[in-house]
């Protein structure tokens, strides 16, 4: 009798996820009668206290205990599906062999397509028929191409389930057939943020409901579409606010140090973000300038960037759960936040989404406008950004110069140059950032230059790889030409480097411009093409052409991009005009003293 109280008061404070209150009294019950299913109910309560490795102990002592209990198997995958997809994959292979149950064909078919095997994922989720199979059937027919029936999926999965919908709202392809996938999708957004706000009015979510929907993904891929998204993340904030129920009780009065100044970011390593700020961190924690310098590293990426970081005069923490992040924002109570980027990952979104200092600061690390009211100032360039402060929610503060303090990285510097590529363009840029109405472009480039190749680089998605080569083809110049277009396997950075060195000139991507690759590339000595445009994100490589004074690179239009590729590529003495100007001059955007600290000292 005693015994069943017991287990009533375990179901019930498991679903009320009282979870420590649930482990101590299934430890009682373990000591008595080591069972499987009882193990496996202390590694699922682990699981849900973020105790990932113990959670798996008990896991693995409720295989031992019974081979054909197929729970333990299922939950090691659904604990280990985004940190060690092979591992997780063969835990839910044995799960299915014991039972085939709707949740492990979910978790097997959400991995199958993390390794972008859609077809097979689409061969278990036609096995059932709910909301979050539909939804993932809209995922698979997406990435095949089947933009129709996609569609259909995405719209039967829309339902009661706010996670689902949350994650519809989120999913957009990474590359579009056309113009009108992109309308579609921006419609989609728009509906669906009216969708779950309607849901969610006058319903109070409880805290592991809320933190469970925002830990899902980020709108990282809406400012893919190249449009002006500052309405449409306003809306965005609107909602992630009105479903995230943390409590937070700070007030300006709270932030009494105002020497103490945090970093944020999921990119504290040797990426394009850092390259770009590191060393206005390193200003920032000069000792002679008595601040209290953290950084707040919300990834497990490390390398030697990460450890030179360290020993900087700054203290560096590493914390990946957002309830551990917001504990230690609460507790730290900064006076001044500065994120190197926003929407790259869901933990940014989460943070910003919660005033934990008094000013937050926005650097261009994802070079577009929050739309969080939380967000005080947006840090920019007056090379980049002059006159466009209509295009942010934040005030636009800008820096002198490119608005970065740039580090060159050891390997670019010791990079050793390959021969070059005759005739040989190059568009070193994501496939993502390459928009359908660009597409002529490369065919009249081809067109124009009659020997000459054009090489891209394969998105990590074979799917969209061959979306984007089969939209190529529907232009005719491109597809009498396309044995000229030529496609390269993802690399590393130092490969890349080696790849940049061989090729004759690079062509900027327009609507969404080079910077740190444009940098590179500079270093390299080679010159960029590219266009003028009236955005942040559209004017890095133009700015940085024009502060090493090579205006003769960059386009006002379409005919002037395709007259200045023509003419570097054909014209040999233009071309050592340009390769002398950028030795020449580069170094101005390479090596730079530009202090973010002088320009907001005066704000923090």
């Amino acid at each position: 009798m005693e015994q069943e109280i017991l287990l009533k008061k375990i179901y019930l404070d498991f679903k009320n996820r009282n979870y420590r209150e649930n482990f101590k009294d299934l430890i009682k019950i373990y000591k008595l009668k080591k069972d499987s299913d009882i193990a496996n109910k202390l590694g699922t309560v682990l699981a849900n206290l973020n105790k990932r490795n113990f959670a798996k102990y008990f896991f693995e002592i409720s295989i031992s205990l019974d081979l054909n209990n197929f729970k333990p198997y299922y939950n090691l995958a659904n604990l280990f599906k985004y940190v060690d997809t092979d591992y997780a994959e063969a835990q839910i292979d044995k799960s299915l062999k014991i039972s085939k149950t709707v949740d492990s064909i979910l978790v097997k078919s959400y991995l199958l397509i993390q390794k972008f095997e859609y077809e097979k994922a689409k061969n278990y989720l036609k096995e059932i028929n709910n909301n979050e199979s539909n939804y993932l059937l809209g995922v698979c027919n997406l990435a095949l191409g089947n933009f129709y029936i996609a569609k259909n999926y995405f719209e039967k999965s829309l339902n009661e389930n706010l996670q689902i919908n949350f994650l519809n709202l989120l999913t957009f392809p990474r590359v579009y057939r056309n113009t009108r996938e992109i309308n579609y999708f921006r419609k989609k957004f728009d509906k669906i943020l009216n969708i779950i706000n309607n849901k969610i009015s006058g319903v109070k979510l409880d805290i592991n409901e809320s933190i469970n929907i925002l830990n899902t993904a980020s709108n990282f891929y809406l400012a893919y579409q190249q449009k002006n998204d500052l309405d449409l993340n306003k809306k965005y904030y609107k909602l992630l606010e009105n479903i995230d129920t943390r409590k937070l009780n700070l007030s300006d009065k709270d932030f009494i140090y105002k020497k103490k100044i945090i970093f944020i970011s999921p990119f504290f390593y040797k990426h394009t973000v850092l390259k770009l700020f590191f060393n206005f961190i390193k200003d920032f924690s000069d000792p002679e300038k008595k601040l209290e310098v953290h950084i707040l590293h919300t990834s497990l990426t490390k390398d030697d960037w990460t450890e030179k970081l360290k020993k900087m005069n700054l203290i560096y923490n590493n914390i990946t759960n957002i309830n551990q992040i917001h504990n230690f924002m609460i507790r730290e109570k900064f006076n001044t936040a500065i994120f190197l980027d926003h929407s790259m990952d869901h933990l940014s979104q989460m943070i910003i989404n919660k005033k934990y200092a008094k000013k937050y600061f926005m650097m261009w690390g994802h070079p577009i406008t929050t739309g969080s009211k939380n967000v005080d100032y947006f840090i920019s360039s007056k090379s980049m950004d002059d006159n466009n402060d209509d295009q942010y929610i934040e005030k636009l503060l800008l820096l002198d110069g490119l608005g970065t303090n740039y580090k060159l990285d050891d390997d670019l510097i010791n990079i050793v140059k390959q021969p070059i590529i005759k005739n040989s363009f190059f568009v070193p840029q994501s496939l993502f950032k390459l928009l359908p109405k660009y597409d002529f472009l490369y065919g009249k480039i081809l067109e124009d230059n009659n020997i000459a190749s054009i090489t891209f680089i394969n998105d990590k998605d074979p799917c969209y790889t061959d979306l984007f080569k089969n939209r190529l083809k529907k232009n005719k110049f491109i597809r009498k030409n396309f044995d000229r277009i030529k496609f390269l396997n993802r690399m590393n950075q130092t490969n890349f480097y080696k790849e940049l060195t061989k090729y004759s000139v690079i062509l900027d991507s327009i609507g969404w411009s080079g910077g740190n690759s444009s940098l590179e590339a500079l270093y390299l000595d080679k010159p960029i093409v590219t266009m003028k445009g009236n955005t942040l994100r559209s004017n890095h490589t133009a700015a940085i052409l024009n502060e090493i004074n090579l205006k003769e690179l960059i386009a006002e239009n379409y005919s002037e991009y395709l007259e200045i590729s023509k003419r570097v590529l054909q014209d040999n003495n233009f071309l050592n005009h340009i390769i002398l100007k950028i030795k020449k001059n580069k170094m101005r955007v390479l090596q730079t003293n530009i202090s973010l600290f002088s320009k907001i000292k005066s704000l923090i």
